[in-house]
């Protein structure tokens, strides 16, 4: 199958717990960690300071590590799309609030921005809690 767009996911983490958010203006939208759309001539690398920054309002300025690079495949509208999904786990040093609302400007399906609420949630929930196969490398971060 071809790859349709290759995708950014960050996970986050400070004090063992996970940077995820949701969207309270589209309550049917699951949990998510921060991510999106690698731009042409961006690296994956690149790609995922840029969409950190854009959905977080967090400059990177720790190290990315790569968790993992998976397809993943889904359905939409009859359409089988498939995303090469490049996970990154970013260890933050903080502080940082426990839950602050930033307005992503630029969203991927076009349009007006979009509220996002951030706040931090503990490894073994997120992995429970976060949709759209986003959970797959929450077990990386987590301690022996």
């Amino acid at each position: 199958m071809k790859v349709d767009a290759h995708k950014v996911l960050i996970y986050a983490t400070w004090e063992r717990r996970l940077l995820v958010f949701d969207e309270p203006d589209f309550p049917d939208v699951l949990l998510q960690v921060p991510g999106g759309t690698v731009e042409p001539g961006e690296e994956p690398d690149e790609a995922a300071c840029r969409e950190f920054r854009e959905e977080t309002g967090i400059t990177v300025s720790g190290e990315l590590r790569l968790l993992s690079v998976e397809d993943y495949r889904f359905g939409q509208a009859g359409i089988i799309t498939c995303h090469r999904r490049h996970h990154f786990h970013l260890e933050l040093a903080g502080p940082f609030p426990e839950e602050w609302s930033h307005w992503e400007e630029t969203p991927f399906s076009g349009g007006p921005p979009i509220r996002f609420r951030l706040f931090w949630m503990p490894l073994p929930a997120a992995q429970r809690e976060l949709g759209y196969g986003m959970q797959s490398p929450v077990p990386f971060l987590m301690p022996p």
